[in-house]
């Protein structure tokens, strides 16, 4: 799916976003707002949406309207400067919640998040047992900023329960299913849950067997989302910054590569039951079957 010269990039839209809220703190409706800076409301709302070409000097005037200084000025403004640029490495965001934020902003917008993870469970479908178990057993996180980073992966699942959520496709290789994390019961307790997420209109999980060879996915976990407005983006995170990858060419290889990974992956209906079998077996400590050898058995 390409994208056209006019669509927003991720900065603009965050810029907008950011706009947005700075004009609703400080009580102005966008009317008022352009006309303190002599802007049309149209224009206005254009920002704030990321459609408008961004001048540098109006983001300046309305920054001044709303009486923001400071490091959140300098920061947004260096945001006006670069908010035509696509593609976004994400590194001086100091802490989790920080590095976070574009990543909620676009899922809270996206109308489809495709989400493939290889060692772990998707993080918009873990359980808070999981994911803690994820940051202490690691031996990276401080005691102190664990809770912090729950409250942000609340954040983010809590999308997927609006009256409106966007669609979610979730493909779980089968090792991240049989990796324990937590202990036994976390983990069942984890895999029941992926079961009755399963079942909900806006959420479809596949698991991809281990049938003694690799896949198109193997180099890693990725999310693509699909915003309204703009072409899909490509969210790649590591332990200390985020890549945002809006161009063409970039985004169709992991459309390709999602492709790819589908035709191996097991249905809907197989995947619930593989992933309510291992939930079983887990409890009864029997060895957890592999679902490529249950279909050559069957």
């Amino acid at each position: 799916m390409a994208m056209a010269d006019s669509d927003p990039t991720v900065r603009a839209q965050e810029l907008g976003a950011a706009m947005r809220e700075l004009r609703e703190e400080a009580g102005f409706t966008v009317r008022a707002a352009g006309e303190r800076i002599d802007v049309s409301a149209s224009k206005i709302s254009r920002i704030e949406t990321g459609k408008n070409a961004i001048a540098v000097e109006e983001i300046a005037a309305l920054l001044a309207v709303y009486e923001v200084t400071g490091p959140r000025r300098a920061k947004l403004i260096a945001l006006a400067r670069e908010a035509d640029q696509r593609g976004w490495w994400q590194r001086s965001a100091p802490t989790f919640a920080e590095r976070q934020e574009t990543l909620i902003s676009l899922e809270s917008r996206a109308l489809m998040i495709t989400n493939f993870e290889l060692i772990a469970i998707p993080g918009l479908l873990q359980t808070g047992e999981y994911t803690r178990a994820i940051m202490v057993e690691s031996g990276l996180i401080e005691d102190g900023d664990v809770e912090k980073r729950m409250v942000t992966r609340l954040q983010r699942q809590s999308v997927l329960m609006r009256r409106q959520p966007p669609g979610l496709v979730a493909i779980i290789d089968e090792f991240a299913l049989r990796r324990v994390i937590g202990g036994r019961a976390v983990q069942r307790r984890q895999l029941e849950h992926l079961v009755v997420m399963a079942q909900r209109p806006n959420i479809v999980i596949h698991v991809v067997p281990n049938d003694d060879r690799g896949h198109a996915a193997i180099a890693g976990g990725f999310t693509v989302l699909r915003r309204p407005e703009g072409g899909p983006v490509v969210f790649l995170g590591n332990h200390t910054s985020s890549l945002f990858l809006e161009e063409p060419p970039e985004v169709l290889q992991y459309e390709e590569v999602t492709r790819q990974v589908l035709l191996r992956a097991l249905g809907p209906a197989e995947s619930a039951e593989y992933i309510a079998e291992q939930a079983t077996l887990l409890d009864t400590g029997e060895p957890r079957e592999n679902p490529s050898q249950r279909a050559d058995l069957g």
